[in-house]
């Protein structure tokens, strides 16, 4: 039974890695004119993966979108290094599980995709488009890759919000064409 747990994580975690990747691939088809400054594009709707992969998947999620965003970055880098590389890769796991903790916590919100409500819908996105934009763009703007911190937060936090409205109604419509046993956390 625990390899088979095992395999279940493992497989959630590069399902949703290759996902995040396919879903970037397709923005950057669709929207590459948006782009404002690093990482800051006026409609970014992986961010909106990000988030529902950790609202269903929790840490799976994290690290899938963590391992997804590694495999980004290292591919568009000149010279990659570690930190250049895991950074980024850390944040857009990190930031939709703080996102998902700070609404369970602070706002008493249901996190549970299937259930969420419109209006908890819409502040879970905004906690975690906020949270997402400001931790990303610290990090940019203390590498010197964005000018202009508040411009790009802002845009990155539009973009992101965008995204992950657009793609969390999405998932939970097709969640509930779902059984409800394919996604239970065992």
């Amino acid at each position: 039974m625990q390899t088979l747990v095992q395999g279940r994580s493992l497989a959630i975690v590069g399902l949703t890695a290759l996902s995040y990747l396919a879903m970037f691939a397709l923005n950057n088809a669709l929207f590459s004119n948006t782009q404002f400054s690093n990482g800051a594009h006026y409609v970014f709707l992986p961010s909106g993966l990000r988030f529902a992969f950790v609202l269903i998947f929790v840490e799976q999620g994290a690290i899938g979108i963590a391992c997804g965003t590694a495999l980004i970055a290292y591919h568009g880098m000149q010279a990659p290094g570690f930190v250049a590389v895991a950074m980024p890769a850390l944040i857009s796991g990190f930031s939709p599980w703080l996102a998902r903790l700070i609404c369970a916590d602070r706002f008493g919100l249901d996190v549970e995709l299937g259930r969420l409500s419109a209006q908890a819908l819409i502040k879970s996105a905004a906690v975690f488009a906020i949270t997402s934009a400001l931790l990303h763009q610290l990090w940019y703007f203390w590498q010197g890759q964005t000018a202009n911190f508040l411009q790009s937060t802002a845009v990155m936090a539009v973009g992101d919000l965008t995204g992950t409205i657009l793609i969390l109604y999405a998932v939970k419509g097709l969640l509930a064409l779902l059984p409800r046993t394919l996604f239970e956390r065992r």
